[in-house]
């Protein structure tokens, strides 16, 4: 897993009319964007989860919401933190034209969005690529995205605090040397975490073994005989497409596996972004594994750190029926 540099490179005029700052990308791109930016976008909907977490979702004129959820409780915390969020949505991938239509300063864009960022750099507008796939990335890209919206002192907090929940659960002795073998799986039953991707570092890092950790790169299709042959103690699905625990628990084929045996089959919660991604509300993810995988062993209380949270960096008050959805009660 690579970790990628982001630093500042220079900051050209700090705070006044004319500042700018260099930076280099998660594509090792080295972008100069004018600061402050006013209009932001986001093409990526990883990156539109770091805008809110930091604060900056005023300045956000359109953006993807990818793996935010459709239920009536997502959608109206969201509501309560951005009123303006649905029709800032794109319904699809983003073509050059429509950073330009909004008259974005800023826009944020995913390493598969490089073509784009070279079409809007000929336009005169920075594309910034955040891609973090490791823990260091994503607390680098808090960094960098706090300093690019101007929110550097609020990305500190964000950044410290992820560091405090990881440090608590991977704390020596926390969760003992146990690791179950766990199946992370996506939008398909058959879809698992490849060994270079957050989920499986995320796996580990909550005190499991991932079964699927030795194939490359990213998502992987599998069929049932290597699912049979890794059988796996704990199954975990994503929080976003359409599988549920009942694809294994009432699949025949699927009845040896361990997990289905011992009804250890889990979709993981979501109120607002997915905490399998790589953003910064996936400590909640890591904290609510840790806990699945070894009961009682964290000291930490998930509806204590869930509630902070979402006051700290979102800025809204969780709800009972709303904390229950994240499992928090």
């Amino acid at each position: 897993m690579r970790v990628c540099a982001v630093v500042i490179a220079v900051l050209a005029v700090a705070l006044g009319a004319g500042a700018e700052v260099t930076v280099v990308d998660h594509a090792g791109r080295t972008v100069v964007v004018p600061l402050p930016p006013s209009r932001v976008a986001s093409a990526f909907g990883v990156a539109t989860a770091y805008v809110y977490a930091l604060g900056a979702g005023d300045l956000l004129v359109g953006a993807r919401y990818l793996g935010l959820p459709e239920s009536p409780l997502g959608v109206e915390v969201m509501e309560r933190i951005d009123p303006a969020f649905e029709g800032k949505a794109f319904p699809g991938e983003v073509s050059v034209e429509v950073p330009v239509a909004l008259g974005a300063d800023l826009v944020f864009v995913g390493r598969k969005h490089l073509p784009l960022a070279d079409q809007l750099a000929d336009v005169g507008i920075p594309a910034v690529v955040l891609q973090p796939e490791s823990f260091p990335e994503v607390r680098e890209a808090i960094l960098l995205t706090g300093d690019l919206l101007g929110r550097g002192e609020r990305a500190e907090g964000l950044a410290a605090f992820y560091d405090a929940i990881l440090a608590a659960v991977a704390a020596e002795g926390v969760l003992g040397e146990d690791r179950p073998t766990v199946l992370l799986v996506g939008t398909s039953p058959g879809r698992v975490a490849g060994g270079g991707m957050y989920q499986t570092g995320l796996v580990h890092l909550a005190g499991g073994a991932s079964v699927s950790q030795d194939l490359p790169g990213s998502w992987q299709d599998v069929g049932p005989e290597q699912i049979l042959l890794w059988d796996p103690e704990v199954i975990v699905i994503a929080p976003y497409g359409p599988v549920t625990p009942g694809d294994f628990l009432d699949e025949p084929l699927f009845q040896g596996l361990r997990a289905v045996r011992e009804g250890r089959v889990y979709k993981m919660p979501q109120l607002l972004f997915a905490w399998d991604t790589p953003i910064p509300e996936s400590v909640l993810g890591v904290l609510w594994l840790a806990e699945l995988l070894h009961p009682g062993r964290v000291p930490l209380d998930f509806a204590a750190v869930a509630t902070r949270f979402y006051r700290e960096f979102y800025g809204v008050e969780l709800q009972p029926a709303e904390l229950d959805l994240l499992g928090g009660r």
